[in-house]
């Protein structure tokens, strides 16, 4: 079984590296050392982070050993070295030779590690599958950054290598309505004792009041409703930090809309096009998602409201890793990991539901609940508290789901993504509820 687990972890990790490089052949190296805007460190930082991550764990913490390079262990550390100084950073050359260096030390380790134990930091290699899941994180984080850009600088080699195909549309005979939520207790959180976040911990039983939830995630089409109707110039559908935000930015549409006078477009990873009107909306803070919620008379879904409408069989009383059940996540059940090299159509995964016949709640965009991010009654940091207790700061906002740029294990329905109310570069949209 331990022989096994290794190499798995083993395969695992080659993989996500392969993935992770992949991403930095998109643009040529001279486009990766500025800063994609908004405030952001260059697109290359985030290539040795990565390593210095991986470097800090598995060969400082458990092996016990110096730093493999305390010039990089500096540099690349996201606080000990702020964003304005992320500057002059090294070549991608020298860092994948660093990479590389960390990786064969760690391979050497993991032959010889011991999973079979009481240690939480170990057992079930653990800490390996901190360091993995960080890797994927950072993946969907890059890709967020590269579709900054503009897709003129951007090679599509991804769809040369037979991704980014198209998925036969079933959304249209979705019913649009709103799904009941019948009340009753759920196990909120990670329930299956496999690798989870600290803030995914400990899991509890809550019970929650009926609700309505959409079906349908929010499309193009009906947010552009909302941009008709003045919704951006319209004070009363706004918070009064939300309206401030949307003055300071001078927001009018999602970030990567435009129009050309006769139709709407939009910016996607490698071309700006004409919208796809029955795909989910993107691009929108949380300050947007909550005025087009006040704007259709309904509002955001609590968290606990999200999860359980996307985890919890009613005629088992069971919860479900993943919306359609337990099963690992395949291209017939949702648009993830990049297959897709954008958004699908609302509804295009009628076999990915939930229990309670909710469509697009694994994958696709991710989604804005009204919960600010905070830690479950008694939790815990673990293993550090930078990974979540210092952003239970009642700005940052919980978002559900996953997104088209997401990794299988991330999509479980327990994970909790968490930005700040104002951030828009996220693949994230809007899916309404209300009471009943």
């Amino acid at each position: 079984m331990s022989d096994q687990l290794k190499e798995d972890i083993a395969q695992q990790m080659t993989a996500a590296r392969v993935d992770t490089l992949r991403l930095f052949d998109l643009v040529e190296e001279k486009h990766l050392h500025d800063s994609p805007g908004f405030g952001f460190r260059p697109i290359i930082w985030h290539l040795a982070h990565i390593g210095v991550f991986e470097a800090y764990w598995l060969i400082q913490k458990l092996e016990g050993k110096c730093a493999p390079d305390e010039r990089y262990e500096r540099i690349f550390d996201p606080i000990n070295t702020p964003r304005e100084e992320s500057k002059n950073l090294p070549t991608r050359a020298e860092m994948e030779a660093f990479l590389t260096r960390v990786r064969e030390q760690v391979f050497d380790y993991l032959g010889s590690a011991g999973f079979e134990t009481n240690d939480r930091f170990l057992c079930d290699a653990y800490v390996f599958r901190l360091v993995l899941e960080h890797e994927y994180q950072h993946q969907e984080t890059l890709t967020y950054l590269l579709h900054m850009l503009d897709p003129s600088l951007k090679t599509n080699s991804e769809q040369k290598e037979g991704r980014g195909g198209s998925v036969s549309s079933k959304s249209f005979s979705a019913a649009r309505e709103m799904v009941l939520v019948d009340a009753g207790p759920f196990e909120k959180g990670s329930i299956w004792g496999s690798f989870a976040y600290d803030n995914e911990l400990p899991a509890y039983t809550i019970d929650l009041p009926a609700f309505r939830i959409d079906r349908l995630l929010t499309t193009n089409e009906e947010y552009a409703h909302f941009v008709d109707e003045r919704g951006y110039e319209t004070r009363e559908w706004w918070s009064d930090e939300g309206w401030e935000w949307r003055r300071q930015e001078s927001w009018t549409c999602p970030l990567y809309w435009s129009n050309d006078g006769e139709s709407w477009r939009i910016q996607t990873l490698f071309e700006d096009k004409v919208w796809e009107p029955e795909h989910p909306v993107a691009g929108v803070s949380w300050y947007e998602a909550d005025a087009y919620a006040r704007f259709m008379n309904k509002r955001l879904p609590t968290e606990s409201e999200w999860e359980k409408a996307a985890s919890w069989d009613s005629t088992t009383n069971r919860k479900r890793r993943f919306a359609w059940g337990n099963q690992e996540p395949t291209s017939l059940l949702c648009n993830f990991h990049a297959q897709f090299l954008g958004t699908t159509a609302v509804g295009s995964f009628p076999d990915g539901a939930s229990g309670y016949g909710v469509l697009d709640m694994t994958g696709n965009v991710w989604e804005w609940t009204s919960d600010s991010f905070a830690g479950y009654p008694e939790f815990k940091y673990f293993p550090y508290p930078e990974y979540s207790e210092i952003w239970f700061d009642g700005d940052h906002r919980v978002l559900k789901g996953g997104s088209w740029a997401t990794r299988a294990p991330i999509l479980r329905t327990s994970f909790r993504n968490f930005f700040r109310r104002h951030f828009r570069i996220a693949f994230a949209g809007i899916r309404l509820a209300e009471d009943v």
